[in-house]
């Protein structure tokens, strides 16, 4: 990690590109230790406050975790995916995304996604496969019901994601799903019950399972793009009722509203 000293232009964001360089080329794993503060100050030829800057930002990131005491410093630590996908959700909040661009993306990910799955499910994911399908199939006529239903149907896909061994296919078709998630709660997509996406849902869903018990590859792949067809095409529909009823004399939602 030794080098010229660092310009002083936004020093502590170079600081924090050197330590990854770094931690990637010593190939360093979770759970490694990094030097002690003042050993990093002089590989780097910075301050202690930059040092603990850089650090601090690392630890945001979720990159390492720093604990204090004689037997403290910074420990290379694991990004779980809710921290990324938290992180990466933010650049949203503001593109004012639809759902139907999202179906754009899902359409193309989720079918080869779950392909790549087949073989991989455990006995516990198909229990857990079987329990969202007869969940989301007992709803009461409700508002806190059908929201719980639209998210367990899309727990059913994140299980699924959770398997493929494509660590880019299993996070992006998570956070897809996040993003549609989100969509539900912020739009309040589930205030009107939708019995055509209801059926859909748990045919679809159904058919997946007799493919992933088949180990059907081809089958769960041709089962899987009829299906984000469908949905998309709900989608659009279910859309436009909410956007319609948001600029009608609707009640504005509440803070309280907006839970998960």
């Amino acid at each position: 990690m030794t080098g010229p000293r660092l310009a002083r232009r936004k020093l502590s964001d170079q600081v924090v590109d050197r330590i990854k360089h770094w931690l990637m080329a010593e190939n360093m794993q979770p759970g490694d230790r990094l030097p002690q503060e003042k050993e990093l100050m002089e590989l780097l030829g910075v301050s202690r406050g930059t040092t603990r800057e850089a650090l601090k930002a690392l630890e945001v990131q979720g990159i390492i975790r720093v604990s204090t005491g004689r037997s403290g410093g910074a420990v290379v630590a694991e990004v779980g995916y809710e921290t990324a996908a938290g992180l990466l959700g933010n650049y949203f909040y503001f593109k004012k995304l639809q759902a139907a661009e999202i179906y754009q993306l899902r359409q193309l990910l989720e079918p080869e996604m779950a392909a790549s799955a087949v073989g991989r499910l455990t006995d516990v994911d198909f229990g857990r496969l079987e329990q969202l399908i007869e969940s989301c199939a007992r709803v009461d006529d409700s508002p806190e019901s059908r929201r719980k239903q639209r998210l367990e149907e899309l727990e059913f896909h994140n299980v699924i994601a959770r398997r493929s061994p494509n660590p880019l296919y299993s996070f992006t078709c998570q956070f897809v799903n996040k993003m549609l998630a989100d969509q539900v709660v912020f739009k309040r997509m589930y205030l009107k019950r939708q019995q055509k996406i209801d059926r859909e849902n748990y045919t679809a869903h159904i058919e997946l399972l007799v493919a992933y018990r088949a180990h059907d590859r081809n089958r769960v792949r041709r089962a899987m793009t009829r299906h984000m067809r469908e949905c998309a095409c709900h989608i659009v529909e279910l859309e436009a009722i909410v956007e319609k009823r948001f600029f009608s004399d609707a009640p504005v939602p509440r803070l309280q509203d907006f839970h998960r």
